[in-house]
């Protein structure tokens, strides 16, 4: 019996769609609780809805040629929006996230080439002792029964990645102190609130930032330490590693020759630490779950896994066609974020839908991965669209979970080669089980995340 056929006794977890349009008030409490709940039935079966709502005027896009329009064809005039770049810049100020024009194309140079696939699958090896150090510790776990977040793990796991590859195992912060700080960052300003949908004075003091500055201040401050270090060893002609931090300090306008500010170093690297592991920590988490739902789909990934190598390669991870399969059918029913968002800088026409400069354009991969139009069955889990013989069939602007267009995640292959190692390294010595009777939903704070997290059992493989 195939997953698909599998599939159809049980919907993995997700928000009914409304039958209709909530009023202005159940609009903003479904967007301050939970933005993936605001969405009504016809946003899943239009291929665009135009529309205003207390955040203004917006053009929801499902039609991949409509997306295309706005994220290549046009994309110069579809910067980022005001509201997007209010909840990030506080955090990650005008790193390679949010920043535009030409400082955005010497920042992205500067770092494309720390995750072209040569440079990654030189990280294989540490991600693996990463790894390694997270399912010693598991050991522990199948041992005296406990439950474990694995939502939690996941991120620990992703931030100690990141740590020992692109930061050369620098970073001094915990794991799990930064992994809190960055999850109150998210939760706080990651909702919409009364500054979002009312004209209220910009100066008066706002609760969400008052309630992330502390957060805020615990990643900011390890970054500080991390640059005015490295940078004194550079300063010094030490010999230093060849990692994101150099190779930021060292970076030189190809014009005119000056150095990236203080400010933008210090802003990529932020944006690195926060956002370099939380998205990857989702998609672990999410597939992770399902596998648990799902015993054929953890089948087929342990088997895979059996075959795994010891020493790691490309080619190895290559060969993960089923565990590839069923990752990227996570990401699609829970794409690590849900929404993307752009604005009208001048007048346009998308497809026969005119747009004014400052409409808020929004392309929702929520939305769009369980588009009835795009998708059969949408909300049912079904690695095998993602078979190697049908991948090809799914349009490019259909499913987006790095984004698209100039902006597509430059750390795209890293996530894909760290997740499916994580996989393999996972289901080759344990099985993850949901404790019965946990209440698991997806919760949208900039990211998506397991709402109350994955409380687990951890199982040795060899004893299943």
């Amino acid at each position: 019996m195939s997953i698909a056929e599998t599939s159809v006794a049980r919907r993995p977890p997700a928000p009914l769609p409304r039958p209709g349009a909530l009023g202005p008030i159940g609009l903003y409490r479904a967007l301050r609780r939970n933005g993936v709940e605001a969405w009504r039935a016809d946003a899943f079966e239009e291929p665009y809805i135009a529309d205003r709502n207390q955040l203004g005027g917006f053009v929801l896009l499902n039609d991949p040629e409509l997306i295309r329009h706005v994220l290549i064809d046009n994309a110069a005039n579809y910067p980022k929006d005001e509201l997007q770049l209010e909840k990030l810049t506080p955090a990650v100020g005008r790193g390679l996230l949010t920043a535009d024009g030409e400082s955005w194309r010497l920042q992205r140079r500067t770092v494309a080439a720390l995750f072209q696939p040569q440079a990654v699958a030189a990280y294989l090896a540490p991600m693996a002792d990463s790894i390694d150090a997270m399912l010693t510790r598991w050991d522990d776990h199948v041992r005296s029964g406990a439950i474990i977040d694995v939502a939690r793990e996941m991120t620990a796991l992703t931030y100690d990645i990141i740590s020992r590859t692109v930061f050369s195992h620098e970073i001094e912060t915990p794991a799990d102190v930064m992994g809190e700080a960055i999850t109150t960052y998210f939760e706080a300003l990651g909702r919409i609130d009364l500054w979002d949908v009312l004209p209220l004075p910009r100066w008066l003091p706002r609760p969400a930032f008052i309630r992330a500055r502390p957060a805020q201040k615990i990643f900011r401050d390890e970054v500080l330490r991390l640059f005015e270090k490295r940078r004194a060893r550079v300063a010094a002609g030490e010999a230093v590693p060849d990692d994101l931090v150099t190779r930021l300090i060292k970076a030189r306008d190809p014009e005119t020759g000056a150095p990236l500010s203080d400010a933008v170093v210090h802003d990529n690297l932020v944006t690195f630490i926060g956002a370099g592991h939380e998205t990857t920590a989702n998609a672990l988490a999410w597939t992770l779950f399902l596998m648990s739902e799902f015993p054929e789909a953890d089948a087929r990934v342990a088997r895979e896994a059996a075959r795994f190598p010891a020493t790691v390669d490309a080619d190895a991870l290559a060969r993960l066609t089923d565990t590839r399969m069923i990752l990227e059918e996570a990401m699609r029913l829970y794409p690590p974020v849900p929404f993307l968002s752009r604005a009208a800088a001048a007048r346009d026409r998308i497809g026969d839908v005119v747009v004014v400069a400052g409409t808020r354009i929004i392309v929702a991969p929520w939305v769009l991965h369980r588009h009835r139009k795009l998708w059969s069955d949408p909300e049912l889990f079904v690695p095998e669209r993602f078979a190697p013989e049908r991948r090809g069939a799914i349009s490019r602007f259909a499913y987006l979970p790095f984004g698209a267009g100039a902006r597509v995640c430059v750390g795209m292959t890293f996530a894909l080669n760290e997740a499916l190692l994580a996989l393999a390294m996972i289901a080759r010595r344990f099985r993850v089980r949901l404790v019965e009777g946990a209440q698991v939903m997806p919760f949208a704070r900039m990211t998506l995340r397991p709402l109350n997290g994955l409380p687990m059992r951890i199982e040795a493989r060899s004893s299943a």
